[in-house]
């Protein structure tokens, strides 16, 4: 029996939290892969490296696929065949606009099927999901394919756990964020909307000579969409 979607969410933030206890037999396994894993034998600098080539893919754009039911009739019966939907994500260019109509129309048959996961590499073994499980989502710009599914896969449904949206630093949106969901979001460093305006979030820092606190600024200048 797989594990509920809540009981799976405890198990990712514990594995991001914790590392396992010395002499429990997750601790030898841990110790035995430092051991054997030629990837993880590497020096930090160069394991990183290689997760930033195989994670850094540009842009993760975040869409929604509505649940289908096709009717078929097999040997004269009617019957319903049901597609299953969802969010779903695909891969873009770092640069490319997300709402032109060839990257923002819903999937369909024939199309390759979009991915629901973001890499291969965290659910290998606690150390990788410690070290990897939040570099797609800091290396890569994010988009969604409009408000309405950004606020329901961010907000309504909170499919980001706390860890996951800080580590969001570049967004793009089609409109101006909600001010509950830029700080919802806590991570943001850049926002580029759809007609260009490139937004980089800039600290002031305090002047207590002068009685200022520290501020946040935002400086704007423009991003050509390819």
């Amino acid at each position: 029996m797989h594990p509920n979607k809540e009981r799976q969410r405890k198990i990712r933030q514990g594995l991001h939290r914790s590392f396992p206890k010395e002499g429990s037999p997750e601790f030898e396994l841990w110790e035995q892969n430092q051991r054997r894993s030629p990837l993880l034998r590497l020096p930090p600098e160069l394991r990183n490296r290689i997760y930033e080539l195989v994670l850094d893919v540009g842009q993760v754009s975040v869409g929604f696929k509505r649940w289908e039911h096709r009717l078929r009739t097999p040997h004269g019966r009617r019957a319903f065949d049901t597609i299953e939907g969802g969010f779903c994500c695909r891969v873009l260019g770092r640069d490319e606009n997300p709402w032109r109509p060839s990257n923002s129309k819903p999937p369909v048959a024939g199309d390759p099927a979009p991915s629901r996961g973001m890499t291969l590499l965290s659910p290998v073994c606690r150390r990788l999901y410690h070290e990897t499980t939040l570099l797609p989502y800091t290396l890569n710009a994010w988009s969604f394919a409009s408000r309405h599914v950004m606020e329901r896969y961010v907000m309504k449904e909170k499919r980001l756990p706390l860890p996951q949206r800080r580590a969001i630093h570049t967004l793009y949106s089609q409109h101006v964020l909600p001010w509950a969901v830029e700080k919802y979001l806590g991570g943001l460093k850049v926002i580029v909307l759809e007609n260009g305006l490139k937004m980089t979030k800039r600290f002031i820092e305090a002047d207590l000579e002068h009685g200022q606190r520290p501020t946040i600024s935002w400086d704007l200048s423009h991003q050509k969409w390819k």
